[in-house]
């Protein structure tokens, strides 16, 4: 019996963006990168909830998919983000997924160094469309896009697992 086709967010959470990637089965819908202004605080907290409430309405998802943080890279801020973005998915019923990238990166790359620019190199691959911002990436000093491309991966990664 096929299973029904899934609707998933991917998100990856930082203080300052956002990585935001939304899929309906394999077919990527939308893709950006939300900067979040400001000193970290409530407000910005409240404003990253904001921003999921619009993808939530705009494409009612079935699937939030979240990085899991590295214990030795996560902060105490970065942690209460994650752990609100957690609640908001419990109070609107969808269910939550998380993946460590290492993991995901053990998806997407066989045969090369596990590492970010191949990762986003295997999710252009896999996407076309995102060659342009894959390349504006590998032009840039200070990396920008890779926060998308791992919101992508995990998508990604989420619509193939089994357990869902």
């Amino acid at each position: 019996m096929a299973r029904e086709a899934i609707r998933i967010i991917g998100i990856n959470p930082g203080t300052r963006y956002l990585g935001i990637a939304v899929l309906d089965g394999s077919e990527l819908l939308d893709w950006r990168i939300k900067a979040l202004e400001g000193k970290w605080s409530e407000k910005k907290i409240n404003k990253v909830i904001e921003i999921l409430s619009e993808l939530f309405d705009r494409y009612e998802p079935n699937v939030f998919v979240i990085k899991k943080l590295h214990p030795s890279r996560r902060t105490e801020n970065l942690l209460r983000l994650t752990n609100k973005i957690k609640e908001f998915a419990r109070r609107k019923k969808i269910r939550v997924c998380q993946f460590a990238l290492k993991e995901i990166e053990k998806l997407f790359i066989e045969d090369k160094k596990l590492n970010r620019q191949n990762l986003m190199e295997a999710i252009a691959k896999q996407y076309p469309m995102l060659y342009h911002e894959l390349k504006k990436e590998q032009n840039q000093k200070n990396p920008y896009y890779f926060r998308m491309f791992d919101a992508i991966a995990l998508a990604s990664a989420c619509s193939h697992s089994q357990d869902l």
